[in-house]
């Protein structure tokens, strides 16, 4: 008789959780709309001149705590999600990457990595990728969102689920009948220190003209994704997701936004794209939807597996690493005046 080994695992057994590459500081140093690239690089090479002190100081502060060989990325968002008012006009892949990493060299640093927010919808990691390689990112950060019960509560607002709109503590009562509308109640921010900042944030939108519309996410809902991207914390079935790409030499850029990766490598010897902390430099009019995102991520229900991951390597550092429980401490910002640049310029 032969023996035959068998494996099997258990229904109840933990999925695998991929790791990925993970640096110390994940650096956004710009965030525009294709159509901002209409007039050249005028208004790329001011915002990418306006981030470049912050950059330095902020590589200061971890080269300090982690030595000279502190792993440090840099990146670059470009909206080719929302609609745009030029779309005859809008640029290809491969200019707005040589526009950008020379408006970064000018600006005295070197651009690592673009990324797409269309990619943080439907992220894909090759260039002309089809349905088996997308992972639609959205709807699974939408899916781990958790409501703080509200105290009170009636039923009268359908739940996030439903409506698309997540806020930070218990809104007004609703009023149903003018005959029976009770005294008029503040909305209430939960954990609130003293007086309450209330926030309602609209995650997605719908086409009412349309039976199946698909649903337009905000702003705010992106730059959550966009953040759990750049911290390492999103997974699609315990895969890791959007991984970066490099395009080879003599490899061609593709002329359509939306066959290009999610996210492209540009330097050979970048450090990891992900790391344990986030520092985004953005002109003063998205300090809006990154407190929005902030907002969200802190009400997100993150996979334990994924979490005690990031936080066991982070302890096992060279220089040991102790992250907060939530990972939107992980997360800082610095807005600075917002951009403008003279037709006459």
């Amino acid at each position: 008789m032969t023996a035959v080994d068998v494996s099997y695992d258990e229904v109840t057994q933990t999925p695998r959780v991929d790791a990925v590459p993970l640096g110390h500081l994940s650096v956004e140093t710009g965030h525009l709309y294709l159509d901002d690239f209409a007039e050249g690089d005028r208004k790329i090479a001011r915002q990418l001149e306006h981030a470049a002190p912050w950059l330095e100081a902020a590589n200061k502060r971890i080269r300090k705590r982690f030595g000279r060989n502190a792993r440090i990325s840099t990146c670059f968002l470009v909206d080719d999600y929302t609609p745009s008012g030029s779309a005859p006009d809008q640029p290809k892949p491969a200019e707005v990457v040589d526009i950008v990493t020379t408006a970064a060299e000018q600006a005295g640093f070197r651009l690592d990595y673009l990324a797409r927010e269309a990619g943080c919808v439907v992220a894909c990691e090759r260039p002309y990728s089809g349905p088996r390689d997308q992972s639609p990112l959205a709807d699974i950060v939408a899916g781990l969102i958790v409501e703080e019960a509200a105290v009170g509560a009636n039923g009268s607002r359908p739940p996030t689920a439903q409506t698309g709109w997540l806020s930070n503590g218990e809104r007004s009562p609703a009023v149903a009948v003018a005959m029976d509308a009770p005294d008029w109640e503040p909305p209430e921010e939960f954990g609130k220190y003293r007086h309450s900042v209330f926030v309602d944030i609209e995650l997605w939108s719908l086409d009412s003209a349309q039976i199946h519309a698909e649903r337009q996410y905000s702003c705010s809902l992106l730059s959550a994704v966009w953040q759990l991207l750049r911290l390492g914390l999103l997974r699609n079935a315990g895969k890791a997701v959007a991984k970066p790409y490099r395009f080879g030499t003599g490899e061609a850029l593709p002329d359509l936004w939306a066959q290009m990766p999610s996210i492209t490598q540009l330097t050979q010897d970048a450090a990891p794209f992900a790391a344990y902390e986030t520092f985004s430099a953005l002109p003063q009019h998205y300090e809006a939807a990154e407190h929005a995102a902030r907002i969200i991520i802190d009400h997100l229900r993150f996979d334990p597996a994924v979490l005690a991951q990031t936080a066991d390597r982070a302890r096992d550092e060279s220089n040991p690493i102790v992250l907060p429980d939530n990972p939107v401490g992980r997360t800082s910002h610095l807005f600075f005046d917002d951009v403008h640049v003279a037709h006459n310029d």
